[in-house]
């Protein structure tokens, strides 16, 4: 926890923007999957007790976004998104507790809408956002879709923002 606290600290004005990275899965190295999947264990399992697995196949073809901490032995914030059924969602956002309020998951979703735009794959996004984190994903551009429903035991909204 202390090395991920130091690794925040010193970053200058929280612009993380410049080493937040996005690959596909399979551009992914051994470390860097450890680093995601220890980061998904941490928030979602051990901090919210989700129950349902983790990992799915939907990893396989993602691609994935993240900041790693100093020394490379942890992330700091990642999420994912993925084209399903002509659509592109995002998902799995994470950000470790030392390193929340600094701005980085505005900067994971800038990254992952700044990689869809220059690629051109979409000028729609998706994502189920948990219940207590609408406002956040309201600040950031995207509307709710449809009502509330249920997911892992844990209310979302579905949401979505026009990058176009």
């Amino acid at each position: 926890m202390e090395r991920i606290l130091s690794t925040v600290k010193k970053r200058q004005k929280n612009d993380f923007s410049k080493e937040i990275q996005v690959k596909h899965f399979n551009e992914l190295s051994a470390r860097e999957v450890f680093c995601l999947s220890r980061i998904r264990d941490d928030v979602f399992v051990a901090e919210q007790e989700i129950t349902v697995p983790e990992l799915d196949n939907q990893d396989l073809s993602a691609y994935h976004v993240f900041l790693l901490n100093e020394d490379q032995s942890n992330a700091l914030a990642a999420a994912r998104f993925f084209s399903e059924e002509g659509r592109f969602y995002i998902g799995r956002v994470a950000v470790q507790k030392t390193a929340r309020h600094r701005g980085i998951a505005s900067q994971l979703l800038g990254a992952i809408e700044n990689y869809v735009l220059a690629n051109r794959l979409t000028k729609e996004l998706y994502l189920h956002a948990q219940a207590n984190a609408r406002d956040f994903y309201l600040a950031n551009g995207y509307h709710d879709v449809g009502p509330v429903f249920m997911e892992a035991g844990i209310p979302h909204q579905m949401m979505a923002k026009s990058l176009a």
